[in-house]
């Protein structure tokens, strides 16, 4: 389903109305949650124009200094060597808490997102956001929406595609926008 949010704002591949309600307690529509200005306007148009962006290819995002973005990757998931359980990276559930009755409960995993063009990108669950209601299994084809960033190589994944020795690129939140994750919808 594209999803239409006027003349200024591509359609953007969400699942659902409900998917696209995830965005709603974020900073991705903060501005439109203010006194209503044509400032604000122009910064929600700006920030949501991303989530209908064409993916950025991974030579591309491989360019980028750290804290670009927000930045729109494509590609395949996959568990990081050696992840136990690497079956459901990323999932959303409702629970009971006694004192607060009906809680969100989001729990995440870095995970590697294997990119069209053939590169790797590590990926930094800590503070995004699911913004597709089904779970994130590794082989799931995502699109990620957030800021560029390296971080260290363990693995030696990134020495093959990259070149950098000892850095993998990396897609993380960043201090204003969460970090988005969606399926992709065909």
């Amino acid at each position: 389903m594209l999803i239409e949010l006027g003349p200024y704002v591509p359609a953007i591949p969400f699942e659902d109305w409900r998917s696209l309600a995830a965005l709603c307690g974020t900073a991705w529509l903060a501005a439109a949650s203010r006194r209503p200005s044509a400032a604000g306007d122009r910064v929600t148009q700006r920030r949501l124009r991303v989530l209908g962006s064409c993916p950025t290819s991974f030579a591309a995002f491989a360019g980028l200094r750290a804290g670009v973005g927000p930045v729109h990757l494509r590609g395949t998931c996959a568990a990081l060597p050696g992840a136990e359980g690497a079956g459901t990276l990323w999932q959303v559930e409702t629970g009971e808490d006694v004192d607060a009755g009906r809680v969100l409960i989001e729990e995440a995993s870095d995970f590697l997102l294997s990119l069209e063009d053939s590169g790797y990108v590590y990926v930094s669950a800590e503070g995004g956001h699911l913004v597709s209601g089904a779970p994130v299994r590794a082989g799931d084809a995502v699109s990620v929406f957030g800021f560029a960033d390296e971080v260290p190589d363990r693995n030696g994944i990134a020495s093959s595609s990259y070149g950098r020795g000892g850095l993998l690129p990396a897609i993380r939140s960043g201090s204003e926008l969460p970090l988005l994750v969606t399926h992709v919808v065909r």
